[in-house]
């Protein structure tokens, strides 16, 4: 009997999280599972009709719906059938601490995937259910000249030093700052280097534009905010020759693995999920120090674990790879073949199958023995209290501004 599931995500979304989401379903097809892609808009969490999505019988869900979504997807979405379901979330996450609303919800599911050993460790210290690691598959594309040079004033003949984010991921996590204070350090004067910094989302984000804005004007450094398609994004990477990331934390870091896939050499803050794919022979890791989220307006908790890259060390290796640029072609061959050898959609397909098998041969009454149904009823008492939050914090301003109008009037008439 062939195996099936139903596969409930963003499969239209130009995010981490969408890509991971088609890539994985890319992987249980490449080994013959049937999937059932459920698509949701990541705006209004509701059902987007698909003709081409196959109608099957399964009772195996997983749902690639991360964190900061779980409550209003769930909310929005009460008519799933989940009862006598094996229920599976695949989340990433990025930070040590997790919290106790968070580890209420995920209880309520039968298994927990995440894409690294980092999320393993993680989870396991705030749940008892199963938490099992399947890394994204990585995908490589053809060959192709999708991304043109010319239309971003980059010559031809420059060596590219390339950063991917999205702005609204926040910034302190992100950090490119980090990235663009190492490179001009470094590639100040070079006409021949280029920092090729792609983001998209910068006009909704204040603080990404803040941490850009100093760098407008440098020559060599070159900021492009569009939103790509997957054809011309891997076709920058595949034109590109250093990739940088000095992030705080990723749960996975696809871009890191998708350069090493074509044989790009790749720094990266030398922590958290991409250390699943990188290590001293295929990479540059950079030491790093920790710090705590602080002033991260509401977008992410206070108080969270983050790695500082310690941009001493970027300037250091990023000038030995200017300095040896030509001599780092074992680098590069050992890039391409961990990827190849341990992330391909085949390799990781693998993997998924025998997991679900084995579930698959579960008693039909063992299946979703968790009472999955309080996930609505978790999920619509928070959306209530971010509800009365906001009205508390409203009528609070709306308390002290009147207050401090009447205030002033008193203190004019003195």
């Amino acid at each position: 009997m062939q195996l099936s599931v139903n596969y409930h995500g963003f499969f239209d979304g130009n995010f981490g999280i969408s890509e991971a989401t088609r890539l994985n379903a890319l992987a249980l097809e490449k080994v013959g599972i049937n999937v059932n892609r459920i698509n949701y808009s990541s705006e209004t969490f509701e059902k987007v009709e698909n003709n081409s999505s196959s109608k099957i019988e399964t009772s195996i869900n997983i749902f690639h719906i991360n964190i900061n979504f779980i409550n209003d997807f769930f909310s929005k979405n009460q008519d799933l059938d989940l009862k006598n379901h094996y229920n599976i979330i695949y989340w990433a996450w990025e930070f040590p601490e997790v919290s106790d609303k968070v580890v209420e919800i995920l209880n309520v599911f039968d298994e927990l995937w995440v894409p690294s050993d980092f999320c393993v460790n993680i989870f396991t210290k705030y749940t008892g259910i199963p938490v099992i690691r399947f890394s994204h598959p990585i995908q490589k594309l053809e060959d192709s000249k999708d991304f043109d040079k010319t239309q971003y004033n980059i010559p031809q003949d420059s060596k590219i030093y390339l950063t991917i984010f999205d702005s609204l991921s926040t910034t302190i996590r992100k950090n490119p700052e980090a990235t663009l204070e190492a490179f001009t350090t470094v590639f100040k004067d070079d006409k021949e280097s280029v920092l090729v910094v792609k983001t998209h989302n910068l006009e909704r984000s204040k603080d990404a534009q803040k941490a850009l804005e100093k760098y407008n004007n440098i020559p060599n450094i070159i900021i492009i905010n569009e939103h790509f398609s997957k054809e011309k994004l891997h076709s920058l990477i595949q034109q590109s020759d250093v990739l940088i990331s000095l992030h705080g934390s990723e749960g996975f870091g696809l871009t890191m693995a998708e350069a090493m896939a074509y044989g790009k050499i790749v720094m990266g803050t030398g922590y958290s999920g991409n250390l699943e794919f990188m290590n001293v022979n295929n990479s540059f890791l950079v030491q790093y120090d920790f710090i705590k989220t602080s002033n991260t307006k509401g977008l992410i908790d206070e108080g969270l674990t983050l790695a500082k890259p310690r941009l001493q060390d970027a300037v250091a290796k990023l000038l030995y790879i200017k300095n040896n640029f030509n001599a780092l072609d074992h680098f590069r061959e050992n890039a391409k073949l961990q990827i190849e050898n341990n992330f391909s959609l085949e390799s990781i397909g693998e993997l998924f199958k025998i997991r679900l098998g084995f579930i698959n041969n579960f008693d039909k009454e063992d299946k979703g023995s968790n009472d999955v149904n309080n996930v609505f009823y978790l999920s619509e008492i928070e959306k209530l209290n971010k509800r009365i939050n906001y009205l508390e914090r409203t009528v609070y301003n709306k308390i002290r501004n009147k207050v401090n109008d009447f205030l002033k009037k008193i203190k004019g008439r003195k």
